[in-house]
């Protein structure tokens, strides 16, 4: 998670559009940046290492989850332990997701899920873009890298 939270931190540094930023939360306005900016510097400020990680879910069609009011406790499912480390829909992507979607953090939602969806959804509606799960995971992903 070490790289991970490097890229949180870099979040706060995007002060225009650019190629990353739109890919994932659609047109620059400076109130969803401050949106985004927001959730990604709460995520970041989290002792990842202190959460509790349950693995009693035995779903295999699904990564992770969690009750959005209970901070620290992500419920780990099948697909999880079959995702790599890093990279597209990884390991460390779904802690991503899974932690944005805590109130304290930002209280995101599961608008919609995949790569093409997300960046489809930053096109068609930024304002949900901004509030999506996914959307902050493939940011925090990076992959395919984009600046």
């Amino acid at each position: 998670m070490k790289g991970r939270k490097l890229g949180l931190i870099q979040m706060c540094t995007y002060k225009s559009a650019s190629p990353r930023y739109t890919t994932w939360f659609g047109a620059y306005t400076d109130a969803r940046h401050t949106t985004v900016t927001s959730h990604f510097s709460k995520i970041s400020g989290n002792n990842l290492s202190s959460f509790k990680y349950d693995c009693t879910c035995t779903d295999s069609g699904t990564y992770a989850y969690v009750y959005p009011g209970t901070f620290g406790t992500i419920y780990l499912c099948g697909a999880f332990w079959n995702a790599p480390n890093t990279g597209t829909d990884s390991k460390a992507g779904t802690i991503i997701h899974e932690s944005s979607h805590f109130t304290v953090n930002g209280g995101t939602n599961d608008v919609t899920y995949g790569q093409s969806s997300c960046k489809s959804l930053a096109i068609s509606n930024p304002n949900s873009a901004v509030t999506n799960a996914d959307s902050h995971e493939y940011f925090a992903e990076n992959n395919p890298a984009l600046a």
